[in-house]
């Protein structure tokens, strides 16, 4: 579960595939961006990091038609880079009851692509569910109602797993087998996911089982993975269940927060999500408390997963207004600690000359090639998000406003934000012009453009 994230010369190849028939300057500012990206929501992202305070959860909305069928979905999982959703479905075409699919979208702020079967190497002839990926990508962890490699003749679902060599390749999964007998029991075995605590390289992992002795009909449990690697016995996690249906759950990259799902049925038809916090990765579980209205429906809002950075929750839910029986939804937040925007320089230390390209002929604006007034102009930078829809930033050129033509990311750059801006008029020549960004009130470095 914790192999290393991609190496830099993994990084290299990448930048170097989307070079391809680009002008130098643009390049050279691809490199520096993959040295200063820290917040864009990739397998680092999913990191150990303590995050700060969010707003409040937005709207949920539909993952649409493409993602969603007129059969029902459960179960999503995101990808550590973002890119692609897991999921299980009842849809006609699959191989069992309920299969493993998955949809992939070409960057963060593109559609949805069509959802894909896994395949027999992960399916089964009956119910596959509950899928969970590790952070580094490379291991698929899910429950599954099958026969072959059952650890006990009285479990209705056990855990499987799969590896994956191409952390790209969402078909490129080997056979799955059990995940270990240590965590069996008997009944039902879902709703996994995983905290690697990095300070102690401890890895904990958490799920909802029906087995005998519970003080619900569902309860959550917990195992440590031994230094063998495989995991120790579960035992229960007191301070979160309750006499309801302790259902599936998703934890926070630091292992801070929880969102889970509480039913109040025996059939899982009335679910809501609830969150439960606590103040370091010793400490007990705070007592859960719904999301409230905006996120829970009086249908079922249930199997929640968090990006890893913490900004996007996907669940499913029969809330009215759905495409089938149960819809995947998504809702999100934004940090409220986020960074200060970041300018880029050519030097790379964020001081200087700016990474102001002439967006005519996407050359850098410097004292030799200097811009004028009225023209436009390129501006890199990062710290608007991973979709600057937020609010609109501010550019001052030598202290005047500039006219923002475009802002968002940079096509076909992960986590690289670009502004179009037109160049003020009445600004005093100069080969170091000052420029600044601010965004959502906070002031960025400074860096310069050559102006005439």
């Amino acid at each position: 579960m914790t192999k290393p994230f991609p190496s830099i010369r993994a990084c290299s190849s990448l930048i170097g595939r989307q070079c391809r028939g680009r002008r130098p300057v643009t390049c050279a500012l691809m490199m520096l961006v993959y040295a200063s990206i820290a917040n864009a929501q990739t397998g680092i992202g999913c990191q150990q990091r303590r995050f700060g305070k969010f707003s409040e959860w937005s709207q949920p909305v539909s993952l649409g038609p493409v993602v969603n069928s007129t059969n029902s979905e459960w179960w999503p999982a995101i990808a550590p880079n973002g890119l692609s959703l897991y999921f299980s479905s009842n849809r006609p075409g699959g191989l069992g009851n309920q299969d493993i699919y998955v949809a992939r979208r070409a960057s963060l702020d593109s559609p949805w692509g069509e959802a894909r079967n896994l395949g027999p190497k992960i399916n089964s002839t009956v119910r596959d569910n509950s899928v969970t990926l590790s952070r580094d990508g490379h291991w698929l962890i899910f429950g599954s109602a099958r026969v072959e490699g059952r650890c006990s003749d009285h479990s209705t679902n056990d855990f499987y797993i799969s590896y994956r060599a191409n952390t790209d390749d969402d078909m490129g999964w080997e056979p799955a087998v059990n995940f270990g007998c240590e965590l069996a029991g008997d009944e039902e075995n879902t709703g996994q996911t995983f905290f690697y605590d990095e300070a102690n390289g401890t890895t904990t992992m958490y799920f909802n089982s029906a087995r005998p002795g519970g003080l619900g009909d569902f309860d959550i449990y917990k195992s440590e993975r031994r230094f063998n690697g495989a995991f120790g016995s579960p035992v229960p996690v007191p301070e979160l269940n309750t006499p309801l249906k302790d259902a599936a759950l998703t934890i926070r990259s630091d292992g801070l927060e929880m969102i889970l799902n509480y039913s109040f049925t025996t059939n899982f038809s009335d679910g809501d999500l609830w969150v439960s916090t606590r103040e370091t990765t010793s400490h007990p579980w705070s007592t859960p408390r719904s999301l409230g209205p905006t996120t829970n429906t009086a249908e079922d809002d249930s199997t929640p997963n968090l990006s890893c950075d913490g900004t996007t929750l996907y669940f499913n839910s029969r809330r009215p207004g759905g495409i089938g029986g149960s819809d995947l939804y998504f809702t999100s937040r934004k940090r409220l600690d986020d960074p200060a925007p970041l300018l880029l320089s050519l030097s790379g230390d964020g001081r200087g000359q700016g990474a102001i390209l002439h967006a005519r002929t996407s050359e850098a604006a410097t004292s030799t090639n200097p811009a004028i007034a009225g023209e436009a102009l390129e501006i890199y930078c990062t710290g608007l998000g991973a979709t600057s829809n937020v609010s609109t930033p501010q550019v001052t050129i030598g202290g005047r406003m500039a006219e923002i033509m475009f802002y968002g990311n940079s096509p076909g750059f992960l986590g690289l934000n670009q502004i179009n801006v037109r160049t003020p008029t009445g600004v005093p020549p100069g080969p170091s012009v000052p420029v600044r960004l601010t965004y959502l009130g906070l002031p960025s470095n400074e860096v310069t453009i050559g102006l005439r």
